[in-house]
């Protein structure tokens, strides 16, 4: 069975894309959303909805990271420790900007989610680049160059 094949952007928008999620997280972190505590829990009834917010927006950061630095020289293991501190430090960080907030308070609690979101995201990643080919597009008439 062959590998699916998907572009691989070139770097400067994959990087402007990891600046885009983490500007959507530093924005939600630091400003309380019309409406927020209206919804309690998350799907299944299970978590606060607050914690799959949490969950989901630093998996997501993972993710763009991981696909920013998929043609990087390193090894994959490296790049994924990376990915990992990298986000899981963007959230600490983000906590301690919201100890500062009157309207925001910090949570270790936060800290942790933010880190299984985005240990999660990584794993994810390198099971599915296993199943993928990256390749770049060099001009319009789609000549290809495969990546790794």
């Amino acid at each position: 069975m062959g590998r699916l094949r998907l572009p691989l952007v070139p770097r400067a928008l994959r990087l402007a894309g990891v600046l885009a999620v983490a500007a959507t997280i530093l924005y939600f972190s630091v400003v309380t959303p019309p409406g927020s505590g209206m919804i309690r829990t998350g799907p299944f009834g299970v978590l606060p909805y607050s914690t799959w917010l949490h969950g989901l927006a630093y998996a997501g950061l993972a993710v763009t990271l991981a696909y920013a630095f998929q043609d990087s020289a390193w090894r994959d293991r490296t790049v994924l420790i990376v990915v990992f501190l990298v986000a899981v430090g963007y959230g600490g960080s983000i906590e301690l900007l919201q100890s500062t907030l009157d309207a925001r308070t910090a949570d270790v609690g936060d800290l942790l989610v933010n880190a299984i979101g985005a240990a999660a995201a990584a794993v994810c990643w390198r099971v599915f680049t296993r199943r993928v080919r990256f390749y770049r597009v060099r001009r319009a008439a789609d000549l290809e160059t495969p990546v790794r």
